[in-house]
């Protein structure tokens, strides 16, 4: 297809988000750009292994349809990049709107991770585990609708409680521990999301759906206080923490709900880690109603 790239919109270490247009209808698109590495034999095995992993997050997108995910439209290759191309989501990231507005306030909060949760719940259902949970993958349109973003680490198992070690399976399906050490800029990494990870990631002891739980803690922690959870620490300062099984801090400026709802997330036991189906059910989240109604 023959589109028009405009202005960037998000940059990360791997890719690049551009504005984009399709030439032929207008249609404004948000467009995730990947540098590939050169066509030479000397890349020709990192080459592929991009690839693969750029395919395999393609694979997801395609099967999925919900309210709040982030909608794939199509993908193009060539010799120097990948393109996907999803529905542009007007609002940009929360991630850039913690850093022009500040924290938001708490009901704002209760209503994002509602909408977030409502996302996990069709994910998980399909066995998929996002595994990259932070602001700058959480999207917002104009009215206020929230769209899960950078499906890049997500993965597809068997079963959502399944316990099986899925980690560093080949090359291009490499651990996050792996990923956090890599410097290549053309490698998809989890640098910078480890402030996110639950134990079990960091640990590599178990790759289920309730890891993305304790990702939506941390989220919640970062809206709250425009900052990551351990945000005084380095990535890998931070994934020893964790690996020590220590918990982020809880804010204590908000309500005894919203504290009792970040400890039922930050459970350190996976399998006794309430799921999105039970959080949704959480008072948290009826307080939150209450308050953005009167």
């Amino acid at each position: 297809m023959n589109w028009i790239k405009g202005a960037l919109v998000e940059a990360a270490p791997s890719d690049k988000v551009y504005l984009g247009m399709d030439s032929a209808n207008g249609l404004l698109m948000a467009v995730k750009q990947v540098n590939l590495p050169d066509v030479s034999a000397a890349n020709k095995e990192r080459r592929r292994n991009v690839l693969n992993v750029l395919e395999r997050e393609l694979d997801i997108l395609r099967g999925l349809q919900h309210p709040h995910i982030v909608g794939c439209l199509y993908s193009s290759v060539d010799n120097d990049h990948f393109n996907i191309f999803m529905d542009y989501v007007p609002g940009g990231s929360v991630a850039a709107l913690l850093r022009k507005y500040g924290a938001f306030e708490e009901p704002l909060v209760g209503n994002f991770v509602r909408q977030v949760l409502r996302g996990f719940s069709y994910l998980h259902e399909k066995n998929i585990i996002h595994s990259d949970i932070q602001g700058a993958n959480i999207l917002i349109d104009s009215a206020g609708m929230i769209k899960i973003s950078g499906f890049g680490l997500s993965r597809k198992i068997d079963q959502c409680e399944s316990t099986r070690n899925v980690f560093a399976a080949s090359p291009s399906d490499k651990c996050p521990l792996d990923l956090i050490t890599d410097n290549s800029k053309h490698t998809p990494s989890f640098w910078g999301s480890v402030f996110w990870m639950a134990p079990e990631v960091v640990n590599q002891t178990a790759y289920m759906c309730k890891a993305d739980i304790w990702s939506v803690g941390c989220l919640a922690i970062e809206l709250l206080t425009a900052e990551h959870p351990w945000a005084p620490l380095t990535e890998m300062q931070a994934a020893f923490e964790i690996g020590r099984i220590s918990k982020p801090s809880i804010p204590s400026n908000i309500s005894a709900d919203a504290q009792d709802f970040l400890r039922r997330t930050f459970e350190v036991n996976h399998e006794a880690r309430l799921g999105e189906e039970e959080l949704l059910q959480h008072p948290w989240f009826s307080l939150e109603v209450a308050q953005s109604t009167a």
